[in-house]
This record gives structure tokens, C-alpha cells and sequence, in this order.
């Protein structure tokens, strides 16, 4: 391995925050594993993976040997009559790999097409846009745990997938570090088309996967800003989740409340309409705001700091328990 010192980050992180790495260095290969671990040890520093950073937020000084994440590669594991099921490298950009999965006339990411980041990153979120989540797809996630030193495959069941969440974020999972992540995809297309947006495009149309991902990369492209010009980590906050009776009292105050029905009988908020409804759009806090064309973005305005961030994401969290009594999660991750 080949480490660099006090290693800048703000070209590694969408939201382009200045944060120095005391020790910095490049994985392209799972050999190179052993060497990072033993060298975090003679160091006696932490080991933190970053991938796209498109979920970070990062803090000024990090007291860490930071492992940039450039795994690549894919290959077919097996294939039965209506699925592939395909590895991939956790270090592949997500979009590029989701793209090339339609291109091969293998089914089912489609609806996840632009999502920033890793494909290492997919399952540790459980990614999902329009109507699809990432662990409906995922058969097998491979890694290495950087504590014992040893290798470890996790099954659909154990990464224990939930909404924005899996047993990748749980405390006990803070030094495993994804290898590699498989998923069984479809032979058969099976769009779907039922998101509001999508149904509207399509307007009971027939359609392919691949006009799928383009309408999906449009929408997303009409609604989020692009972090090469305006730094951002996508959605600030997940939606949140109510029982029917609180959402029945939420309406009869806010009778426009956009609600979206669970399996388990309870419903899914649309945060950027109440965080727009608080009149947060085009808030400012310092140098980074939320975003004053999609009130769910929180957007560095120049010279962000960690310190405003965490500062307006408490006032946006405090005015909706305040006034609707539901409590919002951050999406990105803090460092």
C-alpha cells in the first residue's frame, strides 16, 4: 500500500467539505487488505472506508488512516432460466454498474439509475427510489472485518434490511468493510412503473427498462441539483414513517399531506414537503442552505462547514416535531 499524510478530502466528498485525513491511501485490490490492518495497528489510528462520499458528512480533522475504496470488476455468478445473478466489486460507481446491468438485458435496478455513490454503499443505505429498494435485488453481500481480520458473506436475510437502513450501520458492524455484493437480477423485464411520476410518464404505455432508467435519470435530473455544481449529499432526511391514526390527525390540519401506504399498515410522509411547508426552502444557515428548489437538499453555499450543517439540519428537525409532531432522521452518514 502506498499512504499519503494530512490528505485533504474535499475533492472525495459531494458535499466538498474541507476535512484533512491524517493517513489516506487507495484500495484497488482485497490483498492489500492484510497490509491497511496492519499498518492502522502499528499507527494505532481507526480505519474508515470512503467510497463516493455522496453520503458523508465529514468532520475537519480526521484521526484516521481514511481507505479510498476503488475496488472494480463484475462477473456472473450463476444463471437459472429467469435470473442472473450477478458480483460486482464494492468500489464500481452505482450508476455506471446500474446502466450496464440494463445494457445486458438483466432486470430489476433500473428505477435506482443515478443514485450517486458505490455499489458498495447500496446495501449499507438499502438505496431506493421510485418504488423500488436495493435489497429486493441483493442475494449476498461478501466483506472483510477489519477487527478479527477475517472474511465474512452475509446472506439477503442477515444484512437485516430495512427502510434506509441494514445491519451494516449497527455498531457491531462499524469495521466491516464490503468486498463485494451480488444480485440476482431478471431475465424478464418487469418495469415498475407504479411511482406517481412514472405512472404519469408512461400513462399505462408500455415499458422497457431501459426508457425506465431514462425517465428515472430525467426526474432525478429536474429534481436534484448536480454536486458538480452545487455540492450536496442528495435527500438531507429520510421519510418519515406514521401510524393511520397520526396521519389522520396530521390531515386534518394539513389536508394536502402527501402519504404513501406501507405493507405493514402504515404510512410513508414525503419529508421535503413538510420541511417546505415549515418554510425552510432556501433557508440559510452560515455557508450551506436547504436547497431553494427541492426542500429535502441541503446544499453547500461556498465555504460549508460541518458545524452549520449540523446546526440547520437540528432547526429543520426541532420546527417539525414542533409543529406536525413527527421526528426526522438524517440520511447521510457524520463521520
Amino acid at each position: 500500500m502506498t499512504e499519503q499524510t494530512d490528505f485533504n478530502l474535499i475533492q472525495h466528498n459531494t458535499f466538498k467539505l474541507n476535512s484533512i485525513a491524517r493517513y489516506f491511501t487507495e484500495l484497488t485490490d482485497v490483498s492489500d487488505l492484510a497490509a491497511i490492518t496492519q499498518f492502522a495497528k502499528e499507527k494505532n489510528v481507526p480505519i474508515r472506508v470512503l467510497g463516493g462520499g455522496s453520503n458523508l458528512i465529514l468532520p475537519e480533522k480526521i484521526d484516521a488512516l481514511v481507505v479510498h475504496n476503488k475496488l472494480a470488476g463484475a462477473r456472473i455468478v450463476q444463471e437459472t432460466p429467469d435470473n442472473i445473478t450477478v458480483a460486482c466489486a464494492s468500489g464500481m460507481n452505482w450508476h455506471e454498474f446500474v446502466m450496464a446491468t440494463v445494457a445486458s438485458h438483466q432486470y430489476g435496478l433500473e428505477n435506482l439509475a443515478l443514485i450517486p455513490g458505490t455499489v458498495g454503499g447500496a446495501p449499507i443505505q438499502n438505496v431506493g427510489a421510485y418504488g423500488v429498494e436495493v435489497n429486493r435485488f441483493i442475494s449476498r453481500v461478501h466483506g472483510f472485518d477489519f477487527d478479527s481480520e477475517t472474511t465474512r458473506s452475509l446472506t439477503n436475510t442477515e444484512c437485516l434490511f430495512e427502510y434506509r437502513h441494514s445491519i451494516f450501520k449497527t455498531p457491531a458492524f462499524k469495521n466491516f468493510f464490503i468486498t463485494e455484493v451480488e444480485f440476482q437480477l431478471l431475465k424478464k423485464a418487469n418495469p415498475v412503473i407504479s411511482y406517481a411520476e412514472l405512472a404519469h410518464a408512461f400513462n399505462g404505455l408500455p415499458a422497457r427498462p431501459q426508457d425506465v432508467a431514462q425517465k428515472v435519470i430525467e426526474v432525478r435530473t429536474k429534481k436534484l441539483p448536480d454536486v458538480a455544481v452545487i455540492p450536496n449529499v442528495g435527500s438531507f432526511f429520510k421519510n418519515p414513517i406514521v401510524s393511520g391514526q397520526q396521519l389522520a390527525q396530521l390531515k386534518l390540519a394539513t389536508p394536502d399531506l402527501v402519504s404513501y401506504p406501507q405493507l405493514d399498515g402504515q404510512f410513508k410522509l414525503a419529508a421535503g414537503q413538510l420541511i417546505d411547508k415549515l418554510g425552510f426552502k432556501g433557508r440559510q444557515q452560515g455557508s450551506v442552505g436547504m436547497y431553494d428548489k427541492q426542500a429535502l437538499v441541503m446544499v453547500n453555499l461556498g465555504s460549508g462547514r460541518r458545524e452549520d450543517v449540523v446546526k440547520l439540519a437540528e432547526c429543520v428537525r426541532q420546527a417539525c416535531v414542533e409543529v406536525f409532531g413527527v421526528p426526522l432522521e438524517t440520511e447521510p452518514i457524520f463521520w
